[in-house]
C-alpha cells in the first residue's frame, strides 16, 4: 500500500473513531451531532483539530454544579412547604406559576427568594456609576466575576479600585473567564495581588487538556458587595460598554442592581464558581451556607437560575418555555443572537400560531458574523408565522430579557442561542412581580424609537449571496 493511501487509511480510521465518540459517548443534541460529523467528513485534519479543541465535552465531575450550592437547607425546606401548600400563600403575583416556581425549585437548584429593591439599568453610564460607588462603600467584602475584562482605560480604573479595597483590608476576590479576559494577566494584576486582592481564572486555555475542550465558557456576570448589595446582567466590564469605542456605536444593555434576601443566592452561585474544578473549598466558604431566612417574603419574589454543562438538563432554556408556553397576550424577547433550539423555536412558533403577540428585537450591527447570519436565518422562520421583529439602529443591542403579559420577566446572561442555553456557564434571575414586567415592558417600547420594524417584504427582498450565508451559518450554528 502506498503512503498516501496508508495516511488516508489512518485518517479515514481516527475519525471514524470520534465519529463513534461523538454518537455514543458525548450527549450533543442531534443538531450538534450532526454538525461535528460534517466537520470530520468534509475536512477530516482540520476538522479533527477543531473537535480536540472546541467539541469534546467536560469530563470532570468536579464541575457539577449541583454538588457545589449551599442551599440544601432551605430547598429542603421551600420542598417541605410545596408539600404543605403554603410557599405560594398570600402571594397573588405567583398565581398560576406554581409549576414554573416548583420546576427551578427541584430542578434548578433555586429557591424562592426576594428583592427587597430592583434597579433596572441600561447603559454602561449608569451601570459603572452604581457600582464603583457601592464597591467605594464596601467594608466587609467584594466578590466579582466577569466574562469578559479589558485591560483598557474602564478596566484598569475597575482594577485599581479593587486595589484601593484590598489596601482597606476588605476582603476582595476577583473570578475571570480565562478566554474572554485573555488579555488580564499576573502584570497586569500586579498592584491589586501585592495589596492582598485574590484572582482565579476560570477555565484557563491550558485546563482544557485537564477538562477536554474550550467551548465551555463561564459567561455569568456578578457582583456581590457585603452581602447586602448584588449585580447581574449583560455588562463586561470596558470602554466599549459606555463609549462608541467598540466601532458598534452605543453598546445598550440591561443590568439589575439588587439588595434584599436574593443577594445571598447571587453570592451563592459566586461561591460555586470560584470552587468550580478545585480538590478543595476555599477556607473562606467552607462553613458557608445560605440561611433560610433568605426566603423571607417581601419585595421582587424571584429565582435566581443557572445553568452549565454541570447540570443533567438546560435550566435557563427550560424556563424561557416555560414563560412561553404561559403566555397569553405577548412575549417581548431582546437578545443580541437568536439561534434557538428545536424547543425554544417549536414553542415560539406554536405561541404565534396561537394569536400571541411575539416581538423580538435584535441587534443591526454583527458583532459575530456568523452567529449574525445565523440569526436572521431563524428571524425569518418566525417572521412568517407573524412575529414583529425590530432591529436596533442606534448601537449594538446586547440585552438578554423576556417579559410575558406583564407577569413575568427574566433578565440575566444568557442569550437566545444554543451556545448560552447548552454550551456556557449562565445565570438569570426570574422574577414573579407586576411592577417590574411592566417596568421591563416599557423599556422594550422605548427602545422602538431607536428601531425599525423588519417587514416580511425586506426580508424577502435579500440576495442570494446573504441566504447563502444565512443556510451555511444556520448549519453550523450548534458549533457557534
Amino acid at each position: 500500500m502506498s503512503w498516501p493511501a496508508t495516511v488516508f487509511l489512518g485518517i479515514l480510521i481516527v475519525n471514524i473513531f470520534f465519529g463513534l465518540i461523538i454518537i455514543f459517548r458525548e450527549q450533543k443534541s442531534a443538531q450538534a451531532t450532526w454538525a461535528w460529523l460534517m466537520v470530520l467528513f468534509f475536512v477530516p485534519v482540520i476538522g479533527l483539530i477543531i473537535y480536540f479543541v472546541f467539541g469534546r465535552e467536560l469530563r470532570n465531575s468536579s464541575w457539577n454544579e449541583d454538588s457545589l450550592f449551599k442551599t440544601n437547607a432551605l430547598l429542603l425546606h421551600q420542598r417541605e412547604e410545596i408539600q404543605e401548600e403554603t410557599l405560594y400563600r398570600n402571594s397573588p403575583s405567583m398565581d398560576g406559576l406554581e409549576s414554573l416556581i416548583y420546576m427551578h425549585i427541584h430542578h434548578s437548584h433555586a429557591p424562592l427568594t426576594y428583592a427587597q429593591s430592583v434597579d433596572l439599568l441600561t447603559d454602561g453610564d449608569q451601570k459603572f456609576e452604581s457600582l464603583f460607588n457601592d464597591i467605594r462603600e464596601a467594608t466587609d467584602y467584594v466578590h466579582v466575576q466577569y466574562f469578559s475584562i479589558n485591560t483598557d482605560e474602564l478596566g484598569s480604573a475597575f482594577i485599581q479600585l479593587l486595589t484601593e479595597k484590598a489596601k482597606e483590608g476588605v476582603q476582595v476576590m476577583l473570578l475571570y473567564d480565562g478566554l474572554g479576559s485573555w488579555k488580564v494577566t499576573n502584570r497586569f494584576l500586579k498592584d491589586y495581588l501585592n495589596a492582598g486582592g485574590k484572582s482565579r481564572v476560570f477555565f484557563p486555555p491550558r485546563s482544557m487538556f485537564t477538562y477536554g475542550s474550550l467551548n465551555h465558557r463561564n459567561h455569568r456576570k456578578l457582583a456581590i458587595i457585603d452581602g447586602s448589595i448584588a449585580y447581574i446582567g449583560g455588562f463586561n466590564i470596558g470602554d466599549k460598554y459606555n463609549t462608541d469605542e467598540s466601532g458598534l456605536g452605543f453598546w445598550r444593555d440591561s443590568h439589575l442592581r439588587l439588595t434584599g434576601s436574593a443577594v445571598h443566592h447571587l453570592h451563592d452561585q459566586f461561591i460555586s464558581d470560584w470552587n468550580k474544578g478545585q480538590k478543595e473549598p476555599a477556607p473562606e466558604f467552607e462553613n458557608y451556607e445560605v440561611p433560610v431566612s433568605s426566603s423571607l417574603k417581601g419585595g421582587v419574589p424571584m429565582q435566581i437560575v443557572a445553568s452549565g454543562p454541570g447540570f443533567e438538563t438546560d435550566q435557563v432554556k427550560n424556563g424561557f418555555i416555560q414563560m412561553i408556553q404561559r403566555a397569553k397576550r405577548y412575549i417581548y424577547i431582546q437578545t443580541p443572537y437568536f439561534i434557538p433550539d428545536f424547543g425554544l423555536l417549536d414553542n415560539l412558533r406554536v405561541a404565534i400560531m396561537s394569536g400571541i403577540d411575539v416581538r423580538i428585537m435584535i441587534p443591526n450591527k454583527p458583532d459575530h458574523p456568523f452567529i449574525y447570519w445565523a440569526t436572521y436565518f431563524y428571524i425569518g422562520e418566525l417572521l412568517r408565522l407573524g412575529a414583529t421583529i425590530y432591529i436596533y439602529d442606534k448601537g449594538f443591542l446586547h440585552s438578554k430579557t423576556m417579559v410575558v403579559d406583564d407577569r413575568i420577566s427574566t433578565l440575566g446572561t444568557t442569550n437566545m442561542d444554543v451556545r448560552s442555553v447548552s454550551l456556557n456557564f449562565e445565570v438569570n434571575t426570574f422574577m414573579y412581580d407586576e411592577e417590574m414586567a411592566e417596568k421591563m415592558r416599557k423599556t422594550f417600547q422605548n427602545d422602538l424609537v431607536d428601531c425599525h420594524e423588519l417587514t416580511l417584504e425586506e426580508y424577502e427582498q435579500r440576495s442570494k449571496w446573504i441566504r447563502v450565508k444565512e443556510n451555511v451559518a444556520r448549519l453550523i450554528s450548534p458549533l457557534l
